[in-house]
């Protein structure tokens, strides 16, 4: 069946055409009784009668009216008409975050909010036993508003399902796909996690983790390369968040969060470290945004004059950002010395750097690397391995790498602890590892 603008279909009548696919299209319509404007999906006519499309289609309608939550595009009805099966959407105003994505990276609060919501509506889904299988900036559209709605459930299955859309063949856009998708194996929750991760990495940074051009390249990426921290690319990204984010993207789905709502813990913990971070990162968070507790973070153990001078320090080399850091990371320090280096780890310049720890007080002969002799004897390759390993518990593989790069700047076994443990988001997994590791 064909489809023009001006013609009614039903109780709708086609007002435009919303996007076109390959197999599918969706056109802006309104409903003659109520009025209300609303979004029509449809298979393709040249599809219409291929029995995989139709019931992709069918499998996808009957998704969707399993999924009620405010982050996920709603079905209105479906019904048939002459040989066509059409679905009935609710009509997002907005644009596709792809769209935003062309200007450059997203402003830290709005990254936050967007992708708290979507967490949301994928431990919906996933609490329903579906997996989205195609997590993506264009399947999310952000309305005026600034609320993200996800969409198209077009290749969205249950959980263990195996089927795919062809036998032996990967689904999903290759740019975003889980190492598992790559590799055509059985997908669950934390395939779309890692997709979710990627769509984060770039929300963040303005590109994607894995910029090869070939598909064999990236599909390479995906099963082998490490992706660079989000921090090392754009300095203004706190550390715990590029750990956060390095979490979600492990090769091994057991190395990653195992749920949406264990995701969105750590993204919350990751971002509200103390009561000033909430005014700071989120001084107009719409009334749609979910309460994010603020833990109380004071520092009994540094004096706020220095503290004051630390903050003043790090806002001339990193801007406003720079309060949320030091309030976020100065309850885990015991010395403003350590505070100073901890913060000094996520200024991308060195010359940056050292003024920043002069600033402080904290001389760069103190924060330069040691010796290969004074470092052998402060931190022997024992006290490596098991901070590597208390680490892991937390933060997966991406532990070797953080535990290497941190050695090169301790002067102690306590120094490193202290440095780790600033990293770790979650307070249950810090004194875990405070407790494998003493220092």
């Amino acid at each position: 069946m064909t489809f023009e603008i001006g013609q009614t279909v039903g109780d709708y009548q086609i007002l435009g055409i919303l996007g076109r696919g390959g197999m599918g299209a969706v056109y802006k319509v309104r409903n003659t009784l109520t009025d209300r404007e609303e979004a029509m999906k449809v298979v393709l006519p040249a599809h219409e009668t291929s029995g995989e499309a139709a019931d992709r289609f069918l499998r996808e309608i009957r998704i969707q009216a399993k999924l009620q939550h405010p982050y996920i595009a709603s079905i209105r009805t479906a019904f048939r008409s002459g040989e066509s099966v059409l679905m009935v959407m609710e009509l997002i105003e907005g644009s596709g975050l792809d769209t935003r994505l062309r200007s450059g990276p997203m402003q830290l609060g709005e990254t936050f909010r967007i992708i708290d919501d979507i967490l949301g509506a994928l431990s919906h889904a996933h609490g329903k036993g579906i997996v989205h299988r195609d997590i993506k900036p264009s399947n999310i559209i952000v309305t005026p508003r600034g609320a993200p709605k996800l969409t198209d459930f077009g290749i969205a299955t249950a959980a263990g399902d195996q089927r795919i859309t062809r036998s032996g063949m990967a689904i999903g856009s290759l740019a975003y796909m889980s190492p598992e998708q790559v590799m055509s194996k059985p997908l669950d929750e934390r395939s779309d996690l890692y997709s979710l991760g990627i769509t984060t990495y770039e929300m963040l940074t303005g590109r994607r983790p894995f910029q090869n051009e070939s598909e064999y390249q990236i599909m390479n990426a995906h099963l082998n390369e490490a992706p660079a921290s989000p921090g090392s690319i754009l300095r203004s990204i706190p550390l715990a968040i590029s750990v956060v984010v390095l979490k979600s993207l492990a090769k091994a789905p057991e190395d990653r969060y195992q749920t949406a709502a264990e995701f969105q813990n750590a993204w919350r913990q990751a971002f509200f470290g103390g009561d000033e971070a909430e005014t700071m990162i989120l001084p107009h968070a719409p009334a749609h945004s979910t309460p994010i507790p603020s833990p109380h973070t004071s520092a009994p153990h540094i004096d706020p004059k220095d503290l004051a001078r630390i903050e003043s320090g790090l806002t001339r080399v990193l801007g406003p950002i720079a309060k949320n850091l030091v309030a976020r990371e100065a309850s885990k320090h015991h010395s403003p010395d350590t505070l100073a280096r901890q913060l000094a780890t996520q200024i991308s310049r060195e010359e940056d750097r050292e003024a920043f720890l002069k600033s402080c007080g904290t001389s760069s002969g103190q924060a330069a690397s040691p010796s290969g002799s004074q470092k052998a004897a402060a931190l022997d390759e024992k006290t490596i391995e098991l901070a590597k390993k208390a680490l892991t518990v937390s933060m997966g593989p991406i532990a070797a790498m953080v535990v290497a790069r941190t050695a090169k700047r301790a002067h102690s076994a306590a120094e490193l602890r202290d440095a780790l443990a600033a990293e770790i988001p979650s307070e249950k997994d810090r004194k875990a590892f405070l407790a494998a590791f003493p220092g």
